[in-house]
């Protein structure tokens, strides 16, 4: 018992530094039944930023989804990383509340080409479950893109959120929260 709750105060403790909110980990736990079942079309990313932050076009963030089967060779492991688009409808329509004054939201959606990728990711998902094969899912967004196009100084220190919604009918919820510099010295690292 000792070790199981010195275990989660660990997991707790990883997750408030990396910026990932703790009231999200039971969605964040739930993610593969949640990712197996969700409509490609409902799946959307909503980032909540400076109102003075105007993304170029061609910068949005990628949906990444790694699946690992247990057993090498239970099924061919999975690592996608799945293009969004900049999406039209208003956040207010979307159950999100207003943003605060100087703030806005960026909401994505998927496209036509990445929602058949998806539908291709949850059939394996589903062939995996019926074989009993099982395996992991990882589930991130990646921001790179935007975060390299803020580029005044004034903004690289402004507060960053960024919500996910697997199902329109459970809304959207925050995966993570920090600043542009925080994901570019995260995007450094990682290269």
């Amino acid at each position: 018992m000792k070790r199981l709750l010195l275990g989660l105060v660990l997991c707790a403790t990883l997750v408030a530094c990396s910026g990932v909110p703790l009231r999200s980990l039971p969605r964040l736990i739930q993610m593969s039944g949640t990712l197996l079942e969700a409509s490609p079309a409902e799946v959307m990313v909503a980032l909540q930023v400076d109102a003075r932050m105007v993304p170029p076009a061609h910068a949005v963030p990628l949906l990444i989804l790694k699946l690992t089967p247990r057993e090498p060779g239970g099924f061919a492991p999975i690592d996608k990383k799945l293009p969004l688009q900049v999406a039209v409808a208003s956040a207010a329509t979307l159950g999100l509340d207003a943003p605060p004054l100087g703030r806005r939201w960026l909401v994505y959606s998927m496209p036509a080409s990445t929602q058949a990728e998806l539908q291709r990711i949850q059939a394996t998902m589903r062939q995996a479950k019926a074989n009993a094969t099982g395996g992991a899912l990882s589930l991130g967004v990646e921001q790179e893109s935007l975060a390299v196009a803020v580029t005044d100084p004034a903004l690289a220190e402004t507060r960053w959120e960024t919500w996910l919604q697997m199902k329109r009918a459970d809304g959207f919820f925050e995966v993570w929260s920090g600043t542009p510099a925080q994901l570019k010295k995260s995007a450094d690292k990682s290269k």
